[in-house]
């Protein structure tokens, strides 16, 4: 009779705050809600207590921001092409980021933005504003503005989803059907006429003209209504 052989089941990688924060990630962005608790961490880990996991980001306060500098290191800012292009290109970089992690834009309203990344995400955005001569409050608020779209939107996006996984409606025929009785009982109560005939316009489902970038856009336009010597003035 032959030994029985033995298998070793393979020891887990080591700890690092490297892994802890890709766990915490990828945690993040599978709950609806983005939260993310040490214990759910530990366990996605193989850990067996989520004290362990303090040694490598100090507090839940220091791994949230870690995973929100991360993030911000998905941003981009276009160089050497002017200060329109360089703010377009944040916008539209940190709007992929915020639909692939929508959680980040509570960070990013919660937490301050002085990691490494987000220190060199504004640095690198005012460089390109420096040759305007702006007041430094208007400098910082040209890209304030910016990036306030980007967190705005993102928190509005995380909200749906964390309302849609609520409520069970994970589609927009979901979401409609849900609401037609009460919009229904609203057009039949005559107080609202104005939102009621828009309720009931079958193009209101029609694609939005203020997608995100558009809005980008008009936030851009009325920004360069503040550099001297602008057409837009």
């Amino acid at each position: 009779m032959n030994s029985p052989v033995w298998y070793d089941t393979p020891a887990p990688p080591p700890l690092s705050r490297e892994r802890i924060v890709a766990a915490a990630t990828e945690l993040a962005d599978a709950e609806p809600s983005g939260e993310v608790t040490m214990r759910a961490l530990a366990a996605r880990l193989g850990v067996r207590s989520p004290m362990a996991l303090y040694r490598y980001v100090g507090s839940k306060d220091g791994l949230a921001d870690l995973m929100a500098d991360q993030v911000y290191g998905r941003f981009t800012v276009r160089r050497g092409e002017g200060w329109r292009p360089a703010l377009r290109s944040i916008g539209t970089s940190g709007w992929a980021a915020v639909q692939r992690h929508p959680w980040f834009a509570r960070l990013a309203f919660a937490r301050p933005p002085l990691g490494p990344n987000a220190l060199a995400l504004y640095d690198a955005a005012l460089a390109e504003l420096d040759p305007l001569r702006l007041p430094a409050a208007t400098r910082m608020g040209f890209v304030s503005t910016v990036l306030g779209h980007v967190f705005g939107s993102g928190l509005a996006l995380l909200e749906e989803r964390t309302m849609r996984a609520g409520i069970g409606s994970p589609t927009d025929a979901d979401l409609a059907a849900s609401a037609a009785p009460y919009l229904e009982r609203i057009a039949a109560q005559g107080a609202h006429p104005h939102f009621s005939r828009w309720a009931a316009d079958p193009d209101r489902h029609a694609a939005a003209p203020q997608t995100f970038e558009a809005i980008l856009d008009w936030l851009l336009d009325g920004l360069e209504s503040l550099v001297p010597g602008s057409a837009a003035k």
